[in-house]
């Protein structure tokens, strides 16, 4: 096939604060670079007429984008000092109110003392999609090179060494034959190729397992989260709040916790976050999100709401313990791709933007030298390890390993690290997957089948409501980009051990058990076209039969001011 070619100078992936800010970094060294050697003040070669691109699956920069969030503005001060004296920053609110809640069944509990990391009063309140698509338009007036709607589906290789990524075809069918209006993807060829996809990226999966770069690290640890955004009856909003919870609608073997921030005008967010190695395999993040909503103290919060927007993504919680080598020939890891999230406080996009930030450094020498070999990349790796980054990450490196036990002793463990430090050594964990229990051991031990709620349609929404209210579409005439290796395994072994848990544990209903229409027993059937690209499936399924892979590009979720 005959595939159109594009070489640029670096090539990075994926639209988050990570690359974004990694391309606004490595413009920013280039011009200056060149501004030097222009007036005479450094020695060498200028960059002539540099090609920087960026590539996003999205139909747009920020729609896919999705966290709470509170920002730590650390990176960001590093990057663009004057953001607090811009008109065009896009702030939700400045947290102004800042508690810590323990819910019980029916009460709530205010933390009466809460660790410096964990206070937000004065950090600005975002919404994550219109933050990136604000650095976009910075990147993009540097002359960054933006190209949304398209997905990187592989690796291009020049034998071990990457040498850019390859994007996704258009017009094929569900059959996988080109239609009529097929065009082949392009070839995006680069010396230097950044990933930073979000969780359980494609590509950097890809090329960790090739390059062996988790050898003598944990396995990658992530959490669900469900998030709302409830627009309240108007003057209900007059400041800003940060709320994190502990405790209902979670048991006590279950990690994880929620939110609720207020935004600009009359609106506040809520979401909840739960462990993807959850052993219940009925785990239903969205399900346990309105149930959250029920609890006196959320409703009397949110009281005459009615939910607007929604979305659900994974978040890397397993830490430093987690974090890959991040470079090889050719290409480096950024972001939530390498696992750069504290999952003490709950924060990663001033890690991953520092990570960016680190990886353009790196990026420009090997521009500079005209070799971008893994040697010369390490430098990234130096620089990180050197950096406020790794000072931070390291302190929570055994946060998850912690919570093993469940959460009365995870949170004893986490205080005698806070007060006494972490040790020396990472403690090992298992993959997500393998935690979850069957049916028959998790409930023999008297936990109870989740109770049904009464939904609303305004407050108390269910799944398809909020995957409508999330703009997710997909052309539903192209390859399932859900891929099950052997659906039998759903018929039978799955449905009698675990009851096909990825009905429950996707927080957008794309997996439904249904009777054949000859035989009427249950089989699976992927409806792909609601998937809001979170990949719980790929991280929770206990069999690991379900792989996500990229679909046409320009289709998802469309999250706008999540």
């Amino acid at each position: 096939m005959q595939r159109e070619e594009m070489p640029v100078n670096v090539l990075f992936v994926g639209g988050g604060p990570a690359n974004l800010a990694g391309a606004i970094r490595l413009m920013d060294l280039i011009t200056g670079h060149n501004e030097a050697i222009e007036a005479g003040s450094k020695q060498g070669e200028a960059i002539q007429e540099p090609t920087i691109a960026l590539l996003e699956k999205g139909s747009g920069i920020g729609s896919h984008q999705l966290s709470g969030a509170v920002l730590d503005p650390l990176a960001l001060d590093e990057l663009i000092p004057d953001w607090r004296t811009r008109d065009d920053f896009p702030l939700e609110r400045m947290v102004e109110r800042d508690e810590m809640v323990f819910l019980t069944g029916t009460g709530a509990i205010k933390a009466p003392w809460v660790p410096a990391e964990m206070h937000n009063h004065g950090k600005p309140i975002i919404s994550l999609g219109l933050f990136c698509k604000w650095l976009a338009g910075i990147a993009e007036a540097k002359g960054v090179m933006m190209l949304p709607s398209f997905s990187g589906v592989d690796l291009l290789w020049d034998g071990d060494a990457v040498r850019g990524v390859r994007t996704g075809d258009k017009g094929v069918g569900p059959d996988g034959q080109p239609l009529d209006n097929f065009e082949p993807g392009m070839d995006l060829t680069a010396p230097i190729t950044i990933l930073g996809e979000g969780t359980r990226g494609h590509l950097s999966r890809k090329l960790i397992e090739r390059r062996g770069l988790d050898k003598g690290r944990n396995p990658m640890a992530y959490e669900v989260g469900c998030k709302e955004i409830i627009e309240l009856p108007a003057g209900s909003v007059t400041q800003g709040f940060a709320i994190h919870g502990l405790g209902y609608p979670l048991d006590m073997q279950t990690f994880g916790g929620w939110f609720c921030y207020s935004m600009a005008g009359d609106k506040a967010c809520i979401g909840l976050l739960v462990a993807c190695d959850a052993k219940d395999p009925m785990m239903d993040c969205h399900h346990l999100l309105q149930k959250l909503k029920t609890h006196p103290y959320i409703r009397k919060l949110l009281a005459g709401g009615k939910v607007v927007k929604y979305g659900a993504k994974t978040v890397t919680i397993g830490g430093w313990g987690s974090v890959p080598q991040l470079y090889t020939d050719g290409a480096m890891l950024v972001g939530d791709s390498a696992s750069f999230l504290n999952p003490f406080r709950i924060k990663g996009i001033h890690l991953s933007m520092k990570s960016g930030m680190l990886a353009a450094e790196a990026a420009f020498e090997a521009l500079v030298r005209g070799e971008a070999s893994a040697a010369v990349l390490k430098r990234y790796q130096d620089a990180l390890d050197a950096s406020w980054v790794r000072q931070e990450m390291e302190f929570s490196k055994n946060f998850h390993a912690g919570f093993e036990g469940g959460i009365i002793s995870g949170m004893i463990k986490t205080g005698l690290a806070y007060f006494f430090g972490p040790g020396s050594t990472i403690k090992p964990f298992s993959a997500d997957f393998e935690h979850m229990k069957t049916l028959k051991a998790y409930y023999a031990s008297g936990a109870q089948i989740e109770e049904k709620l009464e939904y609303d349609g305004k407050y108390i929404v269910d799944k398809l409501t909020d995957v409508f209210l999330s703009g997710t579409t997909h052309d539903e005439h192209q390859p399932a980009h859900l891929k099950i290796a052997d659906t039998e395994v759903c018929a039978t072994t799955c449905k009698e051990q675990f009851g096909n848990p990825c009905t429950k544990f996707c927080p957008a209903q794309v997996y439904n058990m249904v009777p054949n229409d000859e035989t009427g027993r249950l089989e699976m059937r992927v409806d792909f076209s609601n998937c809001v690209h979170c990949k719980t499936c790929d991280i929770r399924d206990p069999y690991q039969q379900i792989t996500w892979v990229p679909p046409q590009a320009g289709g998802g979720p469309e999250y706008g001011q999540m």
